[in-house]
């Protein structure tokens, strides 16, 4: 995995992130961070000694430092670090907070900036520890869209920059639409500038996205599941995109498979094979460690938070709350069994 912290750039936390190139700082503030030490200049190309129509970007504190390519100013307009932090100003004012992660990557082509929400650090729903991540994100490289999310990753690398922006920009091609965590991107428009303030007020009314999570999570906890219909929800969601005819039933993977989820259902971390909120977590616990075969760690980390097993695990999540979709799996999922051989 690449981390993309580069020469010229820094990542500052509370505590050290898996890279181990953390400078560890005990508070981190908007007035005191690696984002406020140097700042964007735009400066105009020349050619032959007279100016072109084209700018680049300069770093404050490194003038030789240059950042992207040259841009067109009336058709790209940079987001400075200023105004990127009073964009996170204004959007958690009044809010008590803890930053926990900030830095640049690729010699400082991107940007970014953590929260946790004070009562949101570790929250918990149905029984189970969860961590929300309020997250900030903006390339000057023209890499990125200025991005806001909520997610359980916190930033702390190109890796965890881009899942989180993947999320945001899979929100905005209605992939997982029903997903309510809030996602929110801002291309480098001429007046971009003009609606940051508009980006903080969507920021302040959704802060308690996570805490509506913990809500659902808790329902799920209530409501009780039998172990045979438990089998069947997961045979159900496994076989979800198989051919319509279920008399084929699963095949041996994909019945493996269903096995390893009930087993985590039953026996997982924290479960007991009780109800929903177990259901839920057995899912998770199969995508975050078992649904890449578990040997190759960087694959399995890939698959779990960004690529097909971060999108079964929101597939799950919509389908389990929602009683009717629910019921389909389980009456699919019983066919499919029926005819397993």
């Amino acid at each position: 995995m690449s981390h993309d912290i580069n020469k010229y750039d820094r990542q500052q936390g509370v505590k050290m992130a898996w890279h181990k190139l953390t400078e560890i700082m005990p508070e981190i503030t908007l007035d005191n961070n690696w984002l406020t030490s140097w700042d964007l200049v735009p400066v105009k190309l020349q050619k032959n000694g007279k100016d072109t129509k084209w700018n680049v970007l300069e770093c404050s504190d490194i003038p030789e430092l240059e950042i992207g390519m040259p841009y067109n100013p009336g058709s790209f307009r940079p987001i400075t670090n200023a105004e990127f932090l009073e964009l996170v100003r204004q959007s958690i004012s009044g809010t008590s907070h803890k930053i926990v992660s900030v830095g640049s990557l690729k010699n400082r082509g991107r940007v970014f900036l953590s929260i946790e929400l004070q009562g949101m650090e570790k929250f918990v729903a149905a029984g189970r520890e969860f961590s929300a991540y309020l997250n900030f994100g903006n390339g000057h490289d023209k890499s990125s869209v200025l991005w806001v999310n909520s997610s359980s990753i916190c930033t702390v690398c190109n890796n965890t920059f881009t899942s989180n922006l993947i999320q945001v920009e899979n929100k905005a091609t209605k992939v997982n639409e029903d997903d309510d965590d809030l996602n929110i991107r801002q291309r480098h428009t001429k007046n971009a500038n003009l609606k940051l303030p508009e980006i903080a007020k969507l920021v302040d009314a959704a802060v308690g996205v996570q805490a509506e999570f913990q809500i659902e999570l808790d329902k799920l906890a209530t409501i009780e599941i039998a172990k045979t219909d438990a089998k069947a929800l997961f045979a159900g969601f496994i076989g979800r995109n198989s051919v319509a005819d279920v008399t084929k039933g699963l095949s041996t993977r994909a019945s493996n498979t269903v096995d390893k989820i009930l087993e985590l259902h039953v026996n997982g971390a924290g479960n007991g094979g009780r109800d929903l909120a177990d259901a839920f977590n057995g899912i998770t616990d199969y995508y975050t460690h078992f649904s890449s075969g578990g040997k190759n760690v960087n694959r399995q980390i890939i698959s779990s938070d960004y690529g097909a097993g971060n999108v079964a695990k929101q597939d799950f999540w919509n389908m389990v709350r929602n009683p009717v979709k629910r019921g389909e799996l389980i009456v699919r999922g019983d066919a499919l069994l029926t005819n397993t051989k």
